[in-house]
């Protein structure tokens, strides 16, 4: 990778997440309707882990909105209008991933940041599958809450926080299908989000 990211947009079809109609956030098309209505702190266990050092990481420069972000090594990224041209999405996968960015969703492990173009403005907090963390993480020097959501078989670890920049509405987004990346990726999620820069 070079050491700076610039990567266009491309137009895809709907996933199936904007098919069912189910709400914005990664993973959401994944859970049946009982693992979205099971408690998280009676199955499973949670995760907590400090930020990780991204000293060394690359940075992501996006081409369409004035924002940027670290990457950690080994991984890529690139962005995206989803199919229903609600969400412009640019997503960071494992540098193993050979699939499409469009299809980030289904990568075992992998991070979004999320720009509403149109359509409703998705809110975690009026998601009962989403459980608020005590404490507020910092993005761009704004104070904004972390959900969490773990499935109630433990196999699928996400993170998300929501917040305005200029006039658009960010969704900050991580999803592993991996329980023994969960902890790590949490950590390197949390290095994303808090090396966020929005310039507009």
């Amino acid at each position: 990778m070079i050491p700076v990211a610039q990567v266009g947009q491309t137009t895809t079809t709907p996933t199936t997440q904007e098919l069912d109609g189910t709400p914005k956030g990664p993973g959401t098309a994944n859970l049946t309707a009982t693992a979205l209505a099971t408690p998280i702190a009676t199955v499973c266990p949670t995760f907590s882990a400090a930020p990780a050092s991204t000293s060394g990481w690359q940075i992501y420069k996006d081409t369409r909105f004035p924002f940027q972000f670290a990457i950690p090594t080994g991984w890529k990224a690139g962005s995206f209008t989803d199919g229903s041209g609600y969400d412009y999405i640019a997503a960071v996968l494992p540098g193993t991933s050979t699939f499409p960015f469009e299809h980030a969703n289904v990568a075992p492990e992998h991070f979004e940041i999320s720009v509403t173009l149109a359509g409703p403005v998705f809110t975690p907090s009026s998601d009962p599958s989403w459980k608020a963390e005590t404490t507020p993480i910092t993005i761009n020097g704004m104070k904004t809450i972390l959900y969490d959501r773990i499935s109630p078989d433990c196999g699928e670890t996400d993170r998300i926080a929501v917040a305005n920049f200029g006039e658009h509405h960010f969704i900050f987004g991580m999803g592993v299908y991996t329980p023994e990346k969960a902890q790590q990726d949490i950590s390197l999620f949390l290095s994303i989000v808090h090396s966020f820069v929005y310039s507009g």
